[in-house]
């Protein structure tokens, strides 16, 4: 026994000396820098405020005073009962959790304080390892020896996360129970200090039960913590607590996803450093409401049936001003930008820049090839045999057009086949596409990448071959008014003008019904009462549609985040329709839109779609006049 007193006396005194020095070494650290409410503006492309925030977190950001002493008594109770009496780290806390990862061998428990938490959240990862969690030790330590308790809570509940892309305790009011966290009931308040310990599994928009059995968790820790008897407990949680209606929650956040792009550019510009953020910024975007509106809605209206997600761009041709975008179906319910981070199949919309190629090495809309199934010996020992859908073949030689308007896989093989494979394989990498290596089935669109990169493609035909990198974002200033950044836009011809032109005329094929043969014309029934120039690709997994006029680019993913196969032909179709829609909206029935115009180098010819001969009965396509 004295044997073990003695062990123990002396783990407590090398203990105590080791966070002395611990502590010592963490007092010569610089003091961190901690989040204050600074503002920053995000402008759309009128000059309007659409987005004010504090540090890219929350615009309700809310001074410690102003905080209801029943949330932090609530905040107290479930997250560190013991905030006010510890130096950033709760030795019993940290001991128990210690012994418990270290018997597992990995981290299980954090043992984390609030001031932990605020270190974790503003300096560190999220990522589990003892490396990091030795860091925010360091960190917390750092913050309470330059830091009041009090400002610090006052980060910690104006910087968690509540889901749904809702940052800060007093907008997580405003979002699920429309009011300011000062006019909350003490039923609401022990509702959304429950929220952040799992914000997906605990949001009540997600799932109300799990909800309750949370809250029921902090009233209990509220009487633990001597701050609520279990009868007042009992009567709070008895109270019926209305939320929100979701749907005007949704309405609220659809400009999420561009706001969360117009983030991401601006650290990638390198105009978002720490100490600009808390100076405050005034960020000029190109967002438009209006446009994005619009496809909010129409995807509302389109996939409230569905379990499927979306992902949209719209680019204005020439400047490649990004006006609008949409991440998945709502950004209430995820914040992952699938318009700019998922890699997809692009199928059969890979195919428009094979045709450029080809239009440019002496092809001409009239040019056939033999449509049949066919088997290309691309080596001694390896044979490839593209399958039209539903092995539908013409069984006869097809113009260029309707290879197009029929997506015929046998005319693009025999095209990709006859310029080199590495042809397309280049003209990827002049975009900034990068792939593994030339393949026969890239023509057929079996390269993965962001809609982002297929909308850089398809504005740079709707620019007539002007080339530019697409922004969200055209200037940015400091708090002063001085400017830290100005976009130049100086696009380049990457593109030949003809050439493109004669593309874009080709790409009125898949609406043109006097392409219906063997296989009908892959957009038919998906016209917009305005001219546009569209082709449609899929894989068993992906629908995607892009397509352009003079004034706008839009570009449309459907599918499943698991790549579940898309079965059926309702599943397939929501992309074109939700294209059809938005067209639509923008030039409604008798307001033509803008279209592109000859150059001297060009004529228009009158010929059978599917021949490509000259019939005064077919339809009129671009051509380059001979020399």
């Amino acid at each position: 026994m004295k044997k073990f007193l003695k062990i123990a006396q002396i783990t407590i005194i090398c203990t105590f000396f080791s966070l002395l020095l611990f502590t010592l070494i963490c007092a010569l650290l610089p003091a961190p820098k901690l989040m204050e409410n600074s503002s920053i503006r995000l402008y759309d492309d009128e000059l309007n405020i659409f987005y004010q925030a504090s540090n890219t977190a929350s615009i309700d950001w809310i001074a410690y005073e102003d905080i209801p002493q029943e949330v932090i008594d609530a905040i107290i109770s479930i997250e560190d009962k013991r905030y006010f009496q510890h130096f950033g780290i709760d030795p019993l806390r940290l001991i128990k959790a210690a012994w418990v990862d270290l018997t597992q061998w990995k981290i299980v428990q954090g043992g984390s304080t609030i001031t932990q938490q605020v270190a974790k959240n503003l300096y560190l990862t999220q990522e589990q390892s003892f490396e990091r969690k030795l860091k925010e030790l360091v960190w917390a330590i750092r913050l309470e020896l330059h830091y009041t308790k009090e400002e610090i809570l006052e980060t910690y509940l104006n910087t968690s996360y509540f889901g749904h892309g809702i940052t800060g305790i007093n907008t997580a009011a405003q979002f699920f129970f429309d009011k300011p966290l000062t006019e909350c009931s003490l039923a609401e308040i022990t509702m959304l200090v429950g929220i952040p310990n799992g914000p997906t599994y605990y949001s009540p928009f997600n799932d109300y039960q799990a909800s309750r059995q949370r809250q029921r968790t902090v009233l209990d820790a509220m009487v633990s913590n001597h701050v609520l008897s279990q009868e007042e407990a009992d009567a709070i949680f008895a109270e019926e607590i209305a939320l929100c209606d979701y749907h005007q929650q949704i309405e609220k956040n659809i400009a999420g996803y561009y706001k969360d792009a117009v983030f991401a550019e601006c650290q990638k510009l390198g105009f978002c450093s720490e100490e600009q953020l808390e100076n405050g910024l005034d960020i000029y975007t190109y967002y438009d409401p209006e446009l994005q509106a619009i496809m909010q809605a129409t995807i509302d209206e389109t996939m409230a049936d569905s379990t499927q997600q979306t992902a949209m761009l719209a680019l204005e041709p020439i400047t490649f001003k990004v006006k609008a975008i949409s991440g998945g179906t709502r950004y209430t319910d995820t914040q992952y930008n699938r318009a700019l981070y998922s890699q997809r199949q692009v199928g059969s919309t890979i195919k428009p820049l094979l045709y450029y190629l080809a239009l440019s090495q002496g092809f001409q809309p009239d040019t056939t090839f033999l449509s049949e199934k066919t088997s290309f010996q691309l080596t001694q020992t390896v044979a490839y045999t593209p399958e039209n859908y539903k092995n539908l073949y013409a069984n006869t030689d097809i113009s260029l057009i309707h290879a197009i308007s029929t997506s015929d896989n046998v005319y693009a093989i025999k095209t990709h086949l006859y310029l080199g494979i590495d042809m397309l394989y280049e003209a990827l990498k002049s975009f900034g596409i990068e792939q593994k290596e030339p393949t026969a089935s890239m023509a057929l669109g079996t390269t993965d990448f962001p809609l982002i990169d297929l909308a850089k493609i398809y504005n740079t035909f709707a620019s007539e071959g002007l080339f530019e990198e697409p922004a969200f974002i055209k200037c940015i200033r400091d708090s002063q008014g001085n400017v830290l950044y100005q976009r130049q836009i100086e696009p380049k011809q990457l593109l030949d003008q003809n050439d493109t032109l004669v593309l874009t005329s080709l790409l009125r094929a898949p609406f043109d019904i006097k392409n219906n043969y063997v296989s009908g014309p892959s957009l038919l029934g998906y016209e917009p009462y305005t001219t546009v120039a569209a082709k449609s690709g899929s894989s068993d997994w992906d629908s995607l549609i892009a397509g352009y006029n003079p004034q706008l680019t839009l570009v449309i993913w459907n599918g499943y985040d698991e790549n579940q196969a898309l079965t059926t032909t309702e599943e397939r179709k929501l992309a074109r329709s939700m294209f059809q829609t938005i067209w639509n909206k923008l030039y409604p029935k008798d307001s033509p839109g803008p279209w592109y115009s000859l150059t001297h180098n060009l004529e228009e010819r009158k010929v059978n779609p599917i021949t490509g001969q000259l019939d005064n009965n077919g339809s009129i396509y671009w051509f380059k006049k001979s020399d």
